[in-house]
Order: C-alpha cells, then sequence, then structure tokens
C-alpha cells in the first residue's frame, strides 16, 4: 500500500470523511420527524454532511499526489512580508473612509488596493474584481439582507 505524501492532509480528510458520515446519519434520525423530505431540520445537516464527505474526499485524494510545486516555501511561494504593512495600511484607511466615502465607494477602493497589493493583478483585473466584489457585497448585505451601511456623500 502507498502511503500519503502529506499525512496532516489525510488525517484531516479521514475525520472530515468521519464527520460527514456522522452528521448524516444525524440528518436522516432528524427527516424521520419532518413533514417534509426537503425542507425541516434535517435539510442543513444533511447539505453539511454530504459537503464534508465530498470534500473530506477530495482532500484524500489530494494527499496522495506529489506535485513539487506545492513544495514551495512561502517566499517562493508568493507570501511577502513586505505586503503585510500596506494591506493594514489599506483596512486601517477603509475603516477611516467608509464614514465619509460610504460602504459602497469605500469597499470599491479598499477592495482595487488589496487585490493589486495581494494578488498583483493589472488595473483592469483589479477594477473589474473590485466591481463584482462590491456589487455582491451589496446585493448580499444590503438588498437581501437590510442592514443599513453608511451611505456617506456619494451613495
Amino acid at each position: 500500500m502507498r502511503l500519503p505524501y502529506n499525512m496532516p492532509d489525510f488525517l484531516g480528510a479521514l475525520l472530515s470523511i468521519a464527520i460527514g458520515i456522522a452528521v448524516s446519519l444525524e440528518a436522516c434520525r432528524l427527516q424521520a420527524y419532518s413533514p417534509s423530505t426537503y425542507v425541516g431540520d434535517h435539510t442543513l445537516p444533511a447539505v453539511l454532511g454530504i459537503l464534508l464527505i465530498v470534500l473530506g474526499a477530495g482532500l484524500l485524494f489530494h494527499s496522495f499526489r506529489d506535485k513539487k510545486e506545492e513544495r514551495k516555501t512561502d517566499a517562493e511561494g508568493g507570501f511577502q512580508r513586505k505586503s503585510v504593512l500596506p494591506c493594514l495600511l489599506v483596512l486601517l484607511g477603509y475603516g477611516l473612509a467608509i464614514d465619509l466615502l460610504g460602504y459602497v465607494l469605500a469597499t470599491f477602493l479598499a477592495s482595487i488596493a488589496l487585490f493589486r497589493i495581494i494578488g498583483s493583478y493589472k488595473w483592469s483585473s483589479s477594477i473589474a474584481m473590485a466591481i463584482v466584489l462590491t456589487g455582491c457585497l451589496y446585493a448580499v448585505f444590503i438588498v437581501w439582507l437590510k442592514i443599513a451601511f453608511p451611505t456617506g456623500f456619494f451613495f
């Protein structure tokens, strides 16, 4: 039998699958008390159990793969200590600017800056991803959940 290359991932995958099975069994037990097959107290545990099993199986498969590019150190893999301070400054500026500029504009500008600093994306990609991220956050928090955020001068 071939041993996994990444033992922590292997053990984590086995634990995830075991927890997923236990949660799925509990969902089956709770389903008996529900008047509907699709809606009830059993729905969330069933979805989470299946998700834990599927993701655990993927991690289990991945733990047996040996990729040399996965063995990079943090310095080779993209983490750079010099990007930590600019990120903290952007987040500090975001916290200060959110009342002045409003949630939408401050989130958009902070997203552009963080995509540029962390991801090293081009300006066009950073702006496009910031538009999508800000739009999704706006849809979830303001439209769907109806949470009031600072409006600022512009929005």
